[in-house]
């Protein structure tokens, strides 16, 4: 210890240097450390039992934060909260600068809600929106404008975001039921236009094909018989005119027989039976007249009957020839066919999905105007701080005020380290292992005494510079101003 004493008032002009440059420095920084005010809001998302499916309450918090974020930091809504709170009053920044400072000097941040996954949209729980300021009310105002801004505007916003939903949707369900109906008709005409190419009508083709078949068949039948009886009308036709009058009437029943027989067999509107009941009209009626003009009536009616029957036959060949026509088109019809009505599939699954997210978006609206979706509730508002967020000048006057006097005796340790003397009775019996016989004390001459002097004259006014320093650092000498402040990004907010 005495050691330690002796280096230190050897070297004490030296350590009192240090010990005062040190202190007035420490001084320097704390009174240049800039005073800033923090306050913070707390915002909680209030969770009821009837929870819609919006498009921001299905991201994670912190795509939910960040957006939250965006919205507030975004340069119409810095411009209002400057305008709104008269921030940067009589400041000569430019109003880049100004909203830089106040985007710079607030911090939002989420808390989390315990047990949830991260990525779940339910993970967040409350909002902190902590502000910076030169005093503690433009802190606690700035803090309190951004949070009614998130709780007050989060409801206009949701409610905008679902009227433009809800226009959007009802144009584009409109569209697509023009589209619906359009290609309903256009389905409707191309089915009526092909209609025998379609595929439901091939079952029924066939079974008119063979109907037609069965058709032409009699008709080939009814031909040929009338064609014989035209040949044997002529074969007999003269003989007829040499033949009694009393022959008349057994033509006449006859006839009669023929026509019992054939109703019996035919139905009532067969060519065959129409034929019977007109001759046995014109033999009825002509029983007075002469045979040759009978004959003649008859080869008449069967020239007519053989015209209407090929005419019927005609008519046969020409649906035939259709229905195959048809039948070679209803690959190509049932590929359009099929074209038409997978549009339509689409149009149609395209429209339910569009009449869905509608009902989903009026579900929205329904309990937004029945306060039944989530909202932010501001849980804690901000007040003003009673001490500066970034000062703690005791804390920081003893550590100066230490690291000096450390520093200190470090440099008069390392100087006596590099000049080793024995200056004293025990450094010399610990040096060499034994005592001196003799130890005569050092008598000072003229200059040593002047050094003295001039030593103690020397700390003397180190401390005094140094008194008179801590104390216009700190302001307490009338007419000299302390240093000023650093300058920070919220200078001129308060």
């Amino acid at each position: 210890m005495q050691d330690l004493i002796s280096m230190i008032w050897r070297r004490l002009p030296l350590v009192l240097t240090i010990i005062v440059l040190g202190v007035l420095t420490s001084f320097y920084l704390i009174v240049s450390s800039p005073r800033i005010y923090q306050a913070s809001a707390v915002i909680q998302l209030d969770m009821p039992a009837a929870i819609d499916q919006g498009a921001d309450s299905s991201l994670p918090a912190s795509r939910r934060v960040q957006l939250i974020e965006q919205r507030l930091m975004a340069r119409t809504n810095l411009r209002e909260v400057v305008e709104r709170l008269g921030l940067f009053a009589g400041s000569p920044l430019s109003e880049t600068e100004k909203l830089a400072a106040l985007r710079s000097s607030t911090r939002i941040e989420s808390i989390a809600a315990p047990g949830v996954s991260v990525d779940s949209r339910m993970s967040l729980a409350a909002i902190i929106i902590t502000a910076q300021a030169e005093t503690p009310a433009t802190a606690a105002a700035i803090a309190n404008d951004f949070a009614n801004s998130v709780v007050n505007r989060d409801r206009e916003n949701r409610q905008a975001r679902i009227l433009e939903s809800q226009d959007y949707l009802r144009s584009e369900e409109r569209r697509l039921n023009e589209q619906l109906s359009e290609q309903e008709r256009k389905l409707v005409e191309f089915s009526a236009r092909n209609e025998d190419s379609l595929p439901s009508s091939q079952e029924f083709l066939q079974t008119e094909l063979a109907r037609l078949t069965e058709m032409e068949t009699t008709l080939d039948r009814d031909i040929m018989t009338l064609q014989r009886e035209r040949l044997s009308l002529e074969a007999g036709g003269t003989a007829a005119e040499t033949r009694p009058s009393a022959s008349l009437v057994q033509q006449i029943r006859s006839a009669e027989i023929e026509l019992a027989q054939a109703r019996r067999t035919l139905s009532p509107d067969h060519p065959e039976i129409a034929r019977l009941e007109q001759t046995l009209a014109r033999l009825n009626s002509g029983a007075g007249s002469g045979g040759s003009d009978v004959i003649r009536r008859q080869a008449e009616l069967i020239e007519a009957q053989l015209a209407s029957l090929s005419e019927q036959k005609a008519a046969i060949e020409l649906r035939r020839t259709e229905i195959d026509r048809a039948r070679a088109r209803a690959p190509e019809v049932s590929r359009e066919l099929e074209t038409m009505n997978r549009q339509e599939r689409r149009l149609q699954d395209r429209y339910n999905e569009i009449s869905r997210q509608l009902a989903q978006v009026e579900t929205q609206q329904m309990l937004m105007q029945n306060d039944q979706t989530e909202r932010f509730v501001l849980l804690e508002r901000a007040l003003p701080p009673e001490y500066p967020a970034m000062s703690n000048r005791k804390k920081s006057a003893v550590m100066g005020v230490g690291g000096s006097m450390a520093l200190a005796l470090a440099v008069a340790f390392v100087l006596e380290l590099l000049n080793p003397v024995l200056r004293r009775t025990e450094q010399f019996a610990r040096a060499t292992g034994t005592r001196p016989v003799v130890s005569l004390p050092y008598r000072l001459s003229a200059g040593d005494l002047r050094r003295r002097r001039l030593r103690v004259l020397y700390m003397v006014l180190v401390v005094v510079l140094g008194i008179l320093v801590a104390l216009w650092l700190i302001g307490r000498i009338p007419g000299l101003p302390s240093p000023a402040v650093v300058s920070m990004p919220t200078d001129g907010m308060g």
